[in-house]
């Protein structure tokens, strides 16, 4: 049987993506419970719990959105794929006041440039209660687990895009960010959906109409954060510098996921892109 043409792939994909995310979405209001349990001096203080959104989202994006410092408690699912907990500075902050028996209306201030020892051995604690806690709703809602385990260097820097499941905690001008973080094949393979797209059937005439359907492809050189001060003062002449060696490869987005890698090159006096391979996360 011939392979699954490139576009109907990637947009069979997609629906196998959407139907990850909706299958974290429909157990957010147990995953709202699970996150209360494991942290009770918000609903001492009436602080609230509220699911943002569920999707698939880039690593380097929902990083790049979330207020420093940040954290992570890193976790396997029992199918063998990854997963994380990651909160943000004001959740961070909440926590701390929450564990040391604050009222919930000064919170300490955070070093930016990182936790302290005896902080992240707090937060760690509180963490680790929250994968217990979302674990007994993956087992109870998917027949799956999570269990913390120890860092990933490797995993932490690729660009897959899990699905991400972001929550708001806290209330008033006090709202921190917590985001779980599953790849999609943790969720896929509880609900059954063990294929390949590449392998299944579709209908030839599907894949012809597909294969005309067109798409914005964008070549991302690189992403850098300034303040908005800075990007003002910005004028004529002036350089902002990139960190990325020259020469590094380049990301190819369609709808916003990686699909492609390649390296700035020039074809007939116009900038180009040469591929290199197929992003696979």
């Amino acid at each position: 049987m011939s392979e699954t043409p490139g576009p109907l792939r990637f947009a069979l994909e997609g629906e196998r993506v959407r139907r990850a995310a909706s299958a974290l979405e429909q157990a957010s209001a147990a995953l709202v419970s699970a996150l209360r349990r494991s942290m009770p001096f918000l609903s001492r203080r009436g602080g609230q719990i509220t699911l943002c959104f569920a999707r698939a989202t880039p690593l380097g994006d929902i990083l790049a959105d979330l207020s420093g410092p940040i954290h992570a408690t890193h976790a396997v699912v029992s199918t063998g794929a990854r997963a994380a907990i990651v909160l943000d500075a004001k959740a961070i902050s909440l926590v701390l006041d929450g564990v040391l028996g604050g009222d919930g209306k000064t919170l300490p201030e955070l070093d930016p440039t990182g936790l302290t020892t005896p902080q992240i051995a707090l937060v760690t604690r509180v963490l680790n209660d929250i994968v217990r806690s979302l674990s007994e709703v993956f087992t109870r809602k998917f027949g799956i687990s999570l269990s913390v385990m120890a860092p990933d260097g490797d995993e932490a820097s690729s660009e897959a895009a899990p699905i991400a499941c972001c929550f708001e905690i806290g209330a008033g001008e006090h709202i921190g960010r917590v985001i779980l973080l599953v790849a999609k094949e943790a969720l896929l393979v509880a609900a059954g959906d063990t294929e390949r797209t590449s392998s299944r059937r579709v209908d030839p005439r599907i894949g012809a109409v597909v294969e005309q359907v067109e798409l914005d492809i964008v070549a991302e050189l690189a992403r850098v954060r300034i303040s908005v001060g800075q990007l003002s003062a910005l004028r004529v002449g002036d350089s902002i510098r990139l960190d990325v060696p020259v020469g590094a490869a380049v990301s190819l987005r369609a709808d916003g996921h990686v699909v492609l890698r390649g390296y700035p090159t020039t074809s007939a006096g116009q900038i180009a892109i040469r591929i290199e391979g197929r992003h696979s996360g």
